[in-house]
């Protein structure tokens, strides 16, 4: 008898269940497969020492001696727990510290941000911060009066003599007694970073390396960014021939020394300066001729002037001079020695005169505007071109 199979769909036959295997067996719902096995672990191995300590517990005969099976039990516990609080709090230093450091761009606030981030973990009088190739400094000091111009010369003594990594000990300094000195590094032995302080360690255990080494690690990176920014800032500002600062910085500076004499009275001149018979060494003798004598005459004049003074690149062939705290008289004898020290030079085209400058001298007076005072000095300078060249106009 054989048998017939019916390959009819009953109506009745309920639809396929297509749920996948994973939600069979742990449901969307609920904490994740993963959270839930965790859990279970982390009371596993919590029954497990508990289990361990009844163990323990349960073989001693008194009390003396189960406290001291307990404390011993313990004892590990506490230590992890104390090396996990002191990671949580390292990671929360290192948090705030690189929150508060990227909010500063230059060299200048980060170290000041970076001084008043350490002092609560590290009291500190200075911090100080030398880059060598990039030729970068800059020092942060907590004191005030001559205590701390002392103690910026103090930093700057050590920084000149290129102290070795890890080099510390007692500021021996004149009037520094009783200070501490540390010295580390950011980069490969690029640049040093100085603390000092107020008294010595009071222990010589780890804490006070590991915090300086958390520090330098810290540091590396954004120092290295400030001192790449400055180094753009710095060109923006800068005309890249002569190296000398361009007409932003002009006008910027000018406005401020305004503002100074202003405030506290100082006299203060202008002078514009323009060379002569520079056309002819372009024309022939060629633009790099031309350019080596704009480095030439920049030189020679920046070693002319003080270091409050300042000298920019305005044009082709024409700079400007502002001289803080200079009366007319003194002003016009130094722009008489200028016109000298460019002729000195003796740089000449064939056919043509040698190379020389002419300049507007004009003294700043109360109540006088910038455009009027700039105006003034350009009117010098045309008079002093019409009276023959390399002189000076008032």
């Amino acid at each position: 008898m054989g048998i017939v199979v019916n390959h009819q769909k009953t109506s009745g036959t309920p639809p396929l269940d297509r749920t996948p295997i994973a939600n069979l067996i742990w449901p969307e719902s609920g904490p994740t497969l993963g959270e839930a096995l965790s859990h279970y672990q982390n009371r596993a191995d919590q029954l497990n020492r508990m289990y361990d300590l009844n163990m323990q517990l349960g073989e001693k005969p008194d009390l003396a001696s189960m406290i001291e099976s307990f404390s011993l039990w313990l004892m590990p516990k506490v230590k992890e727990l104390d090396r996990v609080r002191n990671s949580n709090n390292q990671l929360e230093r290192r948090y705030h510290l690189h929150r508060q450091l990227g909010e500063k761009l230059d060299l200048a606030s980060m170290l000041e941000t970076f001084s008043t981030w350490l002092r609560p973990h590290l009291d500190h009088e200075l911090v100080a911060y030398r880059h060598f190739s990039r030729n970068r400094q800059y020092i942060a000091c907590s004191c005030h009066g001559p205590h701390r111009q002392r103690l910026i010369d103090a930093a700057e003594y050590i920084l000149d003599h290129t102290p070795e990594v890890g080099e510390e000990g007692a500021l021996d300094h004149k009037g520094h007694d009783g200070f501490w000195y540390r010295v580390t590094q950011l980069s490969h032995d690029e640049d040093r970073l100085l603390l000092i302080r107020r008294g010595a360690p009071s222990n010589r255990s780890s804490d006070l390396d590991d915090l300086v080494a958390e520090m330098s690690e810290e540091l590396h990176g954004p120092i290295e960014r400030a001192l790449t920014y400055e180094e753009l800032y710095d060109q923006a500002r800068r005309d890249t021939l002569t190296g000398l600062v361009n007409r932003r910085v002009f006008d910027e500076r000018l406005n401020q020394e305004i503002a100074n004499a202003q405030r506290y009275g100082h006299p203060l001149a202008l002078a514009y300066l323009d060379l002569d018979h520079f056309k002819a060494i372009n024309d022939r003798l060629g633009h790099a001729d031309g350019d080596d004598a704009l480095k030439a005459v920049s030189k020679a004049l920046l070693k002319m002037i003080r270091g409050s003074d300042l000298l920019a690149r305005t044009g082709g062939d024409e700079f400007a001079l502002i001289l803080p705290n200079t009366v007319e008289d003194m002003g016009f004898l130094l722009m008489k020695r200028l016109c000298k020290v460019v002729k000195a030079l003796n740089i000449q085209a064939p056919g043509a005169d040698k190379l020389g400058v002419s300049i507007g001298l004009a003294c700043w007076q109360p109540g006088l505007s910038v455009d009027e005072w700039l105006k003034s000095a350009d009117d010098a300078l045309y008079r002093a071109k019409a009276a023959g060249r390399s002189t000076v106009c008032i």
